[in-house]
């Protein structure tokens, strides 16, 4: 057994473990669709290879006296054939092994991860890291693997980094948005696709003077104007999640992004076009993305984990609290919307990866019935709804949108059901140590 390491939950680890039970946590989901059938053996292969080099990806949730926190784990993740449910959910249940499987389907290898141990952008370059690596070794290749960032660098907390103690913070207030009803499927998901070229999008999105991100919001924005049942008078609030290493320099793969909103009022109209949609939220995303815009959220969130007063009340008293806040937070957006952009494939993928796939995750426990992502690669922009029922009017509208303005789009769903995992958890007995200490009281 290696020695004992643990690492303090970052400022969006705090509320994503806040919401972990025994039978849901935040997960979300890459897939990969290869030109073969996946080899399960070169996979373990690849990832024995690569695993140890980033402790992130090796994190497991512990409850402590005062925080959650997270030890490094030496056990091996989960790497087996898919289930009859995509995207279980990573639970509780998992504390002792790493936050993250791998499974894998014919031509697609998939990696689901809790959004505990990292963000998209930092889970995605690792799962490359593994691409590569399953290609190399498939290959016949037998040199050691090379990291492309210290172990020190994968896991710097970023969050704290940049806090400015006292520093100017975020005094907005949110307001209730517009949500479409939730209902729920016990144990159900369903997962909604649809792909397009992704230079068309482009190609529209620029028409306007907007980037993909702006565009595609008004196209959500559209959707759920004509997938409503009755006009609505609330506002239609979209949440962006934005790459904070685009505006502070980190190598860190764990969680660094933040929330930016999109916000438009449908007044009750039903016969709202495309083009005033874009016209109405044009600039609103970009008017948010500056360094000092940006790092007042940081420190509004930052300021809540360092409060003296909230660090030393017990987490058994704190967490109804996280909950609380986490469940406020939500009621004020309609969805989630999280664009990875164009994902370049490194050169050993270029002949190997058809398309990318991913899935925002399954967030009936945040109260939002649906949550929607995109990602391209290889000229495919892969745009995802993910929902635990089986509703899919505001998917078609969508679509028939995107059909409207020129597009050819190609639709798959994916469903399932399952009940969230108990895996086997080795048994591991470490002596003790004043770093256990530590990491318990947090100190």
């Amino acid at each position: 057994m290696a020695q004992f390491q643990w690492y303090r939950t970052d400022t969006a680890s705090i509320m994503f473990s806040a919401l972990t039970t025994k039978d849901w946590g935040r997960t979300f989901r890459f897939t990969a669709a290869l030109d073969a059938p996946a080899d399960p053996a070169i996979l373990k292969a690849a990832v024995s290879d690569v695993l140890p080099h980033y402790p992130n990806m090796r994190l497991s949730l512990r409850k402590g006296f005062f925080w959650m926190y997270q030890t490094v784990s030496d056990a091996p993740p989960q790497i087996r054939p898919e289930a009859s449910r995509p995207l279980l959910p990573i639970t509780a249940r998992y504390r002792g092994l790493p936050d993250f499987r791998l499974v894998y389907s014919g031509n697609e290898i998939s990696l689901e991860s809790s959004h505990c141990i990292g963000d998209g952008k930092g889970i995605m370059r690792v799962f490359e890291e593994i691409l590569c690596r399953y290609v190399y070794l498939q290959g016949g290749g037998t040199q050691a693997y090379t990291p492309f960032v210290s172990a020190e660098e994968s896991c710097e907390n970023a969050f704290d980094t940049y806090f400015q103690k006292n520093g100017p913070h975020d005094t907005l207030r949110s307001e209730k948005a517009f949500h479409f009803e939730e209902t729920y499927e016990p144990d159900y998901i369903r997962l909604l696709f649809a792909e397009t070229d992704e230079q068309k999008i482009l190609d529209l999105a620029h028409a306007r003077g907007m980037t993909v991100t702006e565009y595609l919001s008004a196209v959500l924005i559209l959707g759920i104007v004509r997938a409503a049942k009755t006009p609505i008078t609330q506002p239609v609030i979209i949440a962006v999640p934005v790459n904070l290493r685009r505006f502070f320099e980190t190598k860190t793969l764990r969680n660094f992004t933040i929330q930016s909103y999109i916000r438009f009022d449908p007044a009750g109209r039903t016969d709202w076009t495309l083009d005033e949609i874009c016209g109405a939220t044009y600039g609103l995303l970009k008017a948010t993305l500056q360094p000092e815009k940006l790092r007042l959220t940081l420190n509004k969130f930052g300021a809540l984990k360092h409060n003296p007063v909230l660090r030393a009340v017990p987490y058994v008293i704190k967490h109804p609290v996280l909950v609380k806040s986490q469940n406020d937070s939500h009621a004020s957006v309609t969805t989630i919307f999280t664009n990875l952009g164009d994902r370049p494939l490194p050169e050993p993928l270029q002949s190997k990866v058809r398309r990318y796939r991913f899935v925002n995750g399954d967030t009936r426990n945040y109260g939002l019935a649906v949550t929607t992502s995109c990602i391209s690669a290889n000229g495919i922009l892969s745009l995802c709804f993910s929902r635990a029922n089986r509703d899919t009017c505001w998917f078609d509208a969508c679509v028939n949108i995107l059909k409207e303005q020129g597009a050819d789009v190609q639709t798959r769903a994916i469903e399932g059901t399952g009940k969230p995992e108990k895996p086997v958890v080795p048994k591991t007995k470490t002596p003790f140590t004043i770093e256990k200490v530590k990491a318990y009281f947090n100190i």
